[in-house]
């Protein structure tokens, strides 16, 4: 699902914004008028899916190192996400491609089979006449 940090999209599961949002509480302070969510600006880059493509460290302004590790483990949860569905399309396209390929094979080896089988009653038999006429 979308959301919005630091005026930028973000794909984020329920419960990666549920972190977030905890992450952000941890760091309010009232009394110095800072919100949390000021430590996530210019702290990231995204693509137009919403996928972080670059953590750097905020220019002139504070952050802290668990808002780095929250945002470096969010990207490698986005880009583990992305290959999990391409994995699965490959998978699936494998099955498609190879599902006729498979059953023409174990058709020609249930064919097989029986050839074999036709093969081993005409030598008995031939073996048997031949028997019979010494």
């Amino acid at each position: 699902m979308i959301r919005i940090i630091d005026h930028k999209r973000v794909e984020m599961s329920n419960d990666e914004f549920n972190a977030y949002q905890n992450l952000c509480r941890s760091y309010d302070d009232v009394k110095a008028n800072r919100k949390g969510e000021d430590l996530f600006i210019d702290h990231f880059e995204v693509n137009g899916e919403g996928i972080i493509t670059f953590v750097k460290p905020p220019h002139q302004r504070y952050s802290s190192l668990e808002v780095y590790c929250f945002l470096v483990s969010l990207m490698v949860n986005q880009h583990l996400r992305i290959q999990r569905e391409v994995c699965l399309s490959m998978v699936k396209e494998a099955e498609t491609k190879l599902k006729p390929i498979i059953e023409e094979l174990t058709s020609l080896r249930d064919e097989l089979k029986e050839l074999r089988v036709q093969m081993r009653d005409e030598t008995s038999v031939e073996k048997t006449d031949a028997d019979v006429t010494h």
